[in-house]
């Protein structure tokens, strides 16, 4: 009999699970790939922490697999920091997505059968403001209950280190061994609920870090005046920003403020959206008729954990247009440095940008003397160099092409609230002088280069699917010395093999002649291959059509 066969009859056996449970596991006992797919192997960490399917199973989230991860975890926090541990305890957060308070009350029960103590927000709090927390309240470490924007039938679990910065691979790798050992389950305990090792945040945690972010505006007197008149659309998509986001732009000074009310609900299906993705301009289609007949200025939304935003900016009247992470990324570089009056001051300045991200915000921080350090991807690694290069440097700001951007030093992951403000006072900044964010942006094209980014995806779920992953990556390693000439590659850098100055991780990098590149990996949070590509041509059409290209490449030899 195969392991996973093994696995699903010992759940259904075994007392220790519920009657809902098995009731569950019973619905597909005549569905041998459903069971291989629910049992095959446990849960694993990628570059965003953990994020699976709901339901009952090893490879499923649930009460049972979200305690075992957890003792883990407690079995780790024990072994490293013993009574400190304990004392300081763990800031655990949710979002609004289904089972998500379940789950985190669960963290914290089991936790709290270890002794460990825990601090429980009252309600969905958006992920920046676990960053911040954890240091302000003096934790060991905090843990975040979210798929960020995975859709509806996911959930999902980060881990933070006292820095309030996600785990980083050394630190993982040690709390996934102690999950490792954990094989019994019904080992596992759990406290009640009311233990008094759990405690709950009160609101004054959401009044520092309103504050906090207050810190990060470069005009607060421009944004009071100007505040008054320019309108903004912001959606929260069912999640975690809703309060925080309204309540900072409310006090920092912007008055004509916006929503689609539908998607005020903290709504686990996120009913009036296709995904509840900000990348997605689908995600703004209520939003767009809601500005329409506003005449806003700009339209903001955040995912349900509220770390990733996207943008749409007024082009002319009732016409929105999207910028994607990278376009934004670069207008936000460009707007720091340019007015950022103590620069010169700083000690060696620098951004942070993941290795697939555009290097058009490096040419604009290599203009303005400032360093670019780029990072594998996963806002872990650029949380990891601001705590690396704290005493001997300055960090400006970092970001990812997949939507996410920190601007400061007060948290280490990337930050929807703070962004957000940010966001709206560039545009105000800039609305002021009579530019649109399109009207700067192609005058960076104009300075820089057209670069232009693209990014595809393929879907390959259970075994089946891993095995392709590994046979697509090495298509992408094996190229013919022939099919690199042919197509003017200049060198291929592969992160499996530690030879690229960074951790080792599973991504080909592929760079040509005329500064195109592709990258390819596999996704550490979905079950899928993503692909993407940059160029930089002399015009737009000169760069869609470098894109297309690239494009014929990937579909040559993935098949």
């Amino acid at each position: 009999m195969e392991a996973y066969q093994n696995r699903y009859n010992e759940w259904l056996a075994s007392p220790y699970f519920d009657d809902q449970t098995k009731k569950e596991l019973s619905s597909i006992r005549f569905d041998s790939k459903e069971i291989e797919e629910r049992f095959y192997k446990n849960l694993e960490f990628g570059t965003g922490g953990l994020r699976a399917i709901i339901g009952a199973g090893t490879n499923r989230l649930n009460k049972y697999t979200v305690r075992r991860i957890t003792q883990g975890y407690a079995n780790f926090l024990l072994n490293k920091y013993g009574e400190e541990a304990k004392e300081k305890g763990i800031v655990i957060a949710y979002d609004t997505r289904y089972l998500s308070d379940v789950f985190s009350l669960e963290i914290a029960q089991t936790l709290a059968f270890n002794g460990i103590k825990s601090y429980l927000f009252k309600k969905v709090t958006p992920t920046p403001e676990l960053s911040f927390a954890i240091p302000y309240l003096n934790a060991i470490g905090g843990i975040v209950v979210t798929a960020s924007h995975n859709p509806s039938n996911y959930n999902g679990y980060k881990i933070y280190d006292e820095t309030g910065c996600q785990a980083g691979p050394q630190l993982a790798k040690m709390i996934i061994n102690e999950i490792n050992q954990i094989v019994d389950y019904s080992k596992i305990g759990i406290s009640y609920s009311k233990d008094p090792l759990i405690q709950r945040v009160d609101e004054s945690v959401d009044t520092a870090f309103i504050e906090s972010e207050k810190t990060l505006l470069c005009f607060p007197d421009l944004v009071k005046n100007f505040g008054e008149k320019f309108k903004i659309l912001y959606t929260p998509l069912h999640g975690t920003g809703r309060d925080a986001i309204f309540r900072l732009l409310k006090e920092v000074g912007f008055k004509k403020l916006y929503t689609v009310t539908e998607q005020l609900t903290e709504d686990g299906n996120f009913s009036t959206v296709e995904s509840p993705n900000p990348e997605k301009q689908s995600a703004f289609n209520m939003s767009i008729e809601v500005g329409k007949e506003n005449d806003v200025d700009l339209i903001i939304g955040t995912d349900p954990d509220c770390d990733r935003v996207g943008v749409l900016a007024k082009v002319s009247s009732g016409i929105y247009k999207a910028l994607d992470g990278n376009q934004l990324g670069a207008l936000l570089i460009y707007y720091l440095l340019s007015n950022d009056k103590d620069l010169s001051k700083k000690k060696n300045p620098y951004i942070a940008k993941t290795i697939v991200t555009s290097e058009l915000g490096s040419k604009i921080a290599e203009r303005f003397a400032v360093e670019t350090v780029n990072t594998l991807t996963g806002f872990k690694y650029i949380g990891e160099q601001i705590n690396k290069r704290k005493s001997t440097a300055s960090f400006i700001a970092g970001y990812e092409e997949s939507y996410g951007y920190l601007i400061g030093t007060v948290l280490r992951d990337k930050d929807g609230v703070g962004s957000t403000l940010m966001i709206a006072e560039m545009a105000a900044y800039y609305a002021n002088e009579g530019l649109t964010l399109f009207d700067v942006l192609n005058s960076l094209y104009e300075d820089y280069g057209y670069y232009k980014e693209k990014q595809l995806s393929i879907h390959l779920t259970g075994q089946e699917g891993i095995e392709k992953m590994k046979k697509l990556m090495n298509r992408f390693r094996d190229l013919s010395e022939e099919f690199k000439l042919e197509n003017d590659i200049q060198k291929i850098l592969d992160y499996s093999i530690g030879d690229c100055g960074l951790p080792k991780s599973n991504v080909i990098k592929i760079f040509f002649k005329d500064e195109s590149w592709i990258a390819v990996r596999p996704s550490g949070t979905e079950p899928k291959m993503k692909f993407y590509m940059g160029v930089i041509g002399e015009s737009e059409i000169d760069s869609k059509e470098k894109l297309k290209k690239l494009e014929k490449m990937i579909g040559k030899v993935g098949g």
